[in-house]
C-alpha cells in the first residue's frame, strides 16, 4: 500500500508570499496615515469655518447692540438744547458712516379732496453701519417698524433696521415724524384744533466715515418751531398728515373738531436737530 506524503511548497513560492506580506504592511500603514491626515485636515477646516462663522455672528451682534445704544443716546439728548453725550463705538469689523444729507422727508397736510399743502421738505440725515461679510444677515427691524409716520406717543420715532447695502448688509438708523391732535378752545365761534408734528433731524451732523474703534459726540443742537394756521369755513372731521421718506410713504388720520361754521387748525412743526461729530481716536 502506497502512503501519500504532504505536499510542501517550493522555496520560490515561500519567497513570493513573504515578499507580498512585506509590501502589504507598509501600504496598509500608508493608507491609514493618508486617511488620518485627511480626517485631521477636514476636521481642522470644519473647526476653523465654525469658529470664523461664530466670530462673524458675534461681531454682527455686537454692532447691533452698539447701534441700539447709539439710538438710546440720541433719544436721551433729544429735545434738550445744549445737552450732549460722548459715545465710544467699538471695533466690530465694519464701517460707520454719518450722512446728514440723506433721507429727504416731505410732509403734506390734506383733507383728502380739495385742500393740500406741503409744510416740510428737507433732509433729516441717516447713520449707516456697514457690517462685515456674513451669510447670517436678513432684513429685520431692530427698533421701530416700516411706517413712515406715526401718531402714537407710545411708538418710537427711530427706525433701525438691517438691509442689503452696496457691498454688504448695513444697519440704517433714521427718524420718522410723530403727529398728534388736540382741541385747545374756540375762536370766532369755531373750535380751535392744535396739530403738532415732531421731527428729529440729523442734518446738522458732520459727514463721518470711521472704522475700528472711535468716539462720537452726540449733541442736541437746537429745537425749532414753525407755525401755520388754517381757517376752514366748512365742517370737517379729520385731516391727513402724509409723509414721504425717500422710498417709504405713509399717512396718519388726525381727528378734527368742527361745527357748522367750520374749524381753525393750528399746525406746529417742532424740529429737534441732533448733531453727530467725530470725537477722535
Amino acid at each position: 500500500m502506497c502512503s501519500m506524503g504532504k505536499h510542501k511548497p517550493s522555496r520560490n513560492k515561500l519567497r513570493l508570499l513573504r515578499s507580498r506580506r512585506a509590501i502589504a504592511l507598509p501600504i496598509t500603514f500608508l493608507i491609514l496615515f493618508v486617511s488620518l491626515v485627511l480626517l485631521v485636515t477636514v476636521t481642522y477646516y470644519f473647526s476653523i469655518s465654525r469658529i470664523s462663522a461664530k466670530s462673524l455672528e458675534l461681531k454682527v451682534s455686537g454692532a447691533e447692540q452698539e447701534m441700539i445704544s447709539l439710538e438710546k443716546i440720541i433719544k436721551f439728548v433729544s429735545w434738550s438744547p445744549g445737552s450732549y453725550q460722548i459715545y465710544e463705538f467699538g471695533d466690530f469689523g465694519g464701517k460707520l458712516r454719518v450722512l446728514p444729507a440723506a433721507k429727504t422727508l416731505v410732509l403734506t397736510i390734506t383733507d383728502g379732496t380739495t385742500f393740500q399743502e406741503v409744510f416740510f421738505d428737507h433732509s433729516v440725515g441717516e447713520v449707516l453701519y456697514e457690517l462685515p461679510p456674513s451669510d447670517s444677515q436678513e432684513n429685520v427691524f431692530l427698533t421701530g417698524d416700516i411706517r413712515a409716520v406715526i401718531n402714537q406717543s407710545s411708538a418710537t420715532m427711530a427706525q433701525l433696521y438691517t438691509s442689503p447695502g452696496e457691498e454688504n448688509y448695513e444697519m440704517a438708523l433714521s427718524y420718522r415724524p410723530l403727529a398728534g391732535a388736540t382741541v385747545t378752545g374756540s375762536s370766532n365761534g369755531k373750535p380751535v384744533n392744535s396739530l403738532r408734528v415732531y421731527v428729529i433731524s440729523l442734518d446738522s451732523s458732520e459727514n463721518i466715515t470711521r472704522s475700528g474703534s472711535f468716539r462720537l459726540k452726540i449733541t442736541c443742537a437746537n429745537v425749532t418751531s414753525n407755525w401755520r394756521t388754517y381757517d376752514f369755513s366748512n365742517s370737517i372731521t379729520s385731516l391727513l398728515i402724509k409723509a414721504s421718506l425717500d422710498d417709504a410713504s405713509g399717512q396718519v388720520l388726525l381727528p378734527i373738531s368742527s361745527n357748522a361754521q367750520g374749524a381753525i387748525v393750528n399746525l406746529e412743526t417742532i424740529t429737534c436737530s441732533i448733531k453727530l461729530e467725530d470725537a477722535g481716536w
